[in-house]
């Protein structure tokens, strides 16, 4: 399930505002502008924040009224209502005290998927559903000046509180506002201790405790000690993973974290989170009690943690002002790591750093404005960017030319390319060092893309520019017909001759080529190496061809068949890799065994891109599939040399 729309009216500076949602949404504006009221209203519905009487917009008495849309409504979702997975979990337990009695097993299986069906059909009628047809499910927070709150599905069948907090997906917060005060006071609810116990919960479900095999019943404090070793060792766990991603943020190994748990629980675990210094290691500092910086610095680990052990658990973050405090090169980490985040989890934030938005699709920034006092939402386009955020033309023009790539990957190719072109040319051996900017964009629908590309249509600038992307499974033409659309609706008249649109789903493709892989990979069967390439771009094309008429979904590609499969298992467990290789591909041992083979010898190299490169000429990268790569950039560097005088224009 996700959030898809959040509706506001009558709350603090808002009279009426529509968000639309999407799995990583940005909210930007200036100060005291209504950024930080979005979030709050979420909390009031959630009922993590209370409703004051000075909240009421305008002091007036109109209600104030939340409204939450979700949609992609799935089976989880319901079986999370009545506790599915608990109940699973104990028909598990009685499994295993059965000792193999197929037939036991079998009826406790059978007890459990009646009970699943009563239980699934009940929830459906209860939160009166029509699954599975409907796919939007809108809950209508009422607070009236005077009365009780009330909630209402579809604005008009009352649902209490706790029943719908047991079907949408939960709220996770980390405030804007991190002292030392404010989070020593914040008891359960500070931000430190809202993170740990998400890496805590995270496993929870899955995790069993194996009784000792005695015959009297087990006291509190013996199931309480149980617990606490339990616990313990998953703390160790977690202490270790965040103390290498800590010393990496704050650039070195003299302090290290431990994560313990409050052993005076009754019903639940407490967590606090110490530092620990290499040369006083008797000493703990609590978290808590350190600078705004290092708690920032902690924030980022204890997520980049998440990612690591995240067992695709669903709740959604909020998150106010993620950069604080946080150098920029720290920022990047961190919207690198919240996009991992939502992947799988929704995450809302706000922002003022340009850095943060850049990262993220146009069509989830949101500017909010102020206008006589009241709160409203305006089109963020590549001009808000520019002038709220603070983009400058010299953040971008230090070269005669300018090239937009998508990623990391992508700049090591194209520069290292537009090297070797300039040297067969006799230019410059540093061409694109020295003449070029070129620029990573993390996608052609972000803002920095819109924004820098703005600077570079004023009047006053005359640098050249391009744009190289890869197809993303579509014909060429649709593609630049739409990467010219998007710039028209954000002030760009980009001419199609500035885009150079590969014919490849992605850069990938272009190294899948037996005999550049055997000459770089001399160890790899060249045979073998054939068949791997012959096997995959038959299912490759299959499935663009489906792809381009719509007969498949992008993300059913990028899951299954986009090239970079063939080089790596995507950071997927080795049993989800097999299966997609199975399946998608061919359960062949010789096809299995070449690519295992592939993926070591790839990541073996610290950047395998640069490798295959300074390995191969470009006489015979032109003999390969990179052919066409080649010649676009050769006709890219052709003019940025007669720009910079290299090469006179024949008359």
């Amino acid at each position: 399930m996700k959030l898809s729309k959040v509706e506001l009216k009558n709350y603090k500076s808002i009279k009426h505002i529509n968000l639309d949602v999407t799995e990583l949404t940005a909210i930007v504006g200036k100060n005291n502008y209504g950024k930080s009221a979005i979030l709050d209203s979420i909390q009031c519905f959630y009922g993590e924040k209370s409703i004051g009487i000075d909240n009421y917009h305008m002091g007036k008495d109109d209600d104030i009224e939340i409204i939450l849309t979700f949609n992609e409504i799935t089976e989880s979702d319901i079986e999370r209502f009545f506790n599915y997975t608990s109940m699973r979990n104990k028909t598990q337990l009685k499994i295993k005290g059965l000792a193999g009695d197929h037939t036991k097993i079998e009826k406790e299986l059978k007890k459990l998927e009646q009970a699943r069906e009563k239980k699934f059909k009940e929830t459906i009628e209860k939160l009166q559903l029509s699954y599975p047809d409907q796919h939007d499910f809108t809950i209508h927070f009422s607070s009236p000046k005077n009365g009780n709150s009330v909630y209402k599905i579809n604005h008009t069948h009352v649902i209490v509180k706790g029943d719908l907090f047991k079907f949408i997906p939960p709220i996770k917060v980390i405030s804007a506002i991190r002292t030392p005060d404010k989070e020593t006071t914040a008891g359960t609810k500070s931000n430190m201790k809202e993170l740990i116990s998400l890496l805590q919960d995270g496993s929870d479900s899955e995790d069993f405790i194996v009784l000792p095999q005695i015959e009297k019943k087990l006291s509190y404090e013996e199931i309480k000690s149980l617990i606490s070793e339990k616990e313990e060792v998953k703390c160790e766990f977690l202490s270790e993973d965040i103390t290498k991603n800590f010393q990496q943020a704050i650039n070195t190994e003299s302090l290290s974290v431990k994560v313990k748990i409050d052993n005076t629980f009754k019903f639940d675990f407490k967590y606090k989170t110490v530092l620990i210094d290499k040369e006083l290691p008797e000493r703990e500092i609590d978290i808590l009690s350190c600078g705004t910086g290092l708690q920032s610095m902690m924030i980022l680990s204890i997520l980049q943690t998440y990612i690591k052990i995240n067992s695709h658990s669903d709740f959604i973050l909020l998150i106010e002002e993620p950069e604080v405090y946080l150098h920029p090169s720290l920022q990047r980490k961190m919207i690198n790591t919240l996009t991992e985040i939502s992947e799988n989890n929704q995450v809302l934030l706000t922002t003022h750093s340009p850095i943060i938005v850049s990262k993220i699709n146009k069509e989830s920034v949101h500017c909010v404005s102020k206008d006589i006092g009241v709160s409203q939402l305006v089109n963020a386009t590549a001009d808000i960017l520019i002038d709220e955020l603070g983009i400058q033309t010299s953040d971008i023009l230090n070269k005669n030319a300018v090239i937009f790539v998508e990623g990391k990957d992508d700049y090591i190719f194209f520069k290292g390319l537009i090297n070797k072109i300039a040297i067969v040319k006799g230019f410059s051996e540093n061409f694109s060092e020295k003449e070029i900017d070129i620029i990573q964009t993390d996608g052609f629908d972000k803002m920095s893309f819109y924004a820098n590309a703005k600077i570079l249509h004023k009047d006053s600038v005359k640098t050249p520019f391009w744009v190289i992307t890869d197809s993303d499974g579509e014909n060429v033409e649709d593609r630049t017909k739409l990467l010219m659309e998007s710039g028209l609706s954000n002030g760009l008249n980009i001419d199609e001759k500035q885009f150079k649109i590969l014919k490849e789903y992605a850069i990938e493709s272009y190294f899948l080529h037996p005999s550049l892989l055997h000459s770089v990979f001399p160890d790899l069967n060249e045979e073998d190496l054939l068949e791997l390439c012959e096997v995959y771009f038959i299912k490759y094309t299959e499935e663009i061809h489906k792809l381009k008429n719509n007969q498949t979904s992008k993300s059913n590609f990028r899951k299954n068949y986009k090239p970079k499969i063939m080089f790596s298992n995507l950071g997927k467990p080795e049993h989800a890799i097999e299966h997609i290789i199975k399946t998608s591909f061919t359960n062949q041992d010789n096809f299995k065994t070449t690519r295992l083979k592939l993926i070591e010898m790839w990541e073996q190299k610290e950047e395998p891109i640069s490798y295959v490169l300074e390995k191969c000429s470009i006489e015979f990268l032109k003999e390969t599939r990179m052919k066409e790569v080649i010649l676009v950039l050769e006709e890219i560097v052709d003019c940025i040399a007669i720009e910079c005088g290299y090469l006179q224009v024949s008359k």
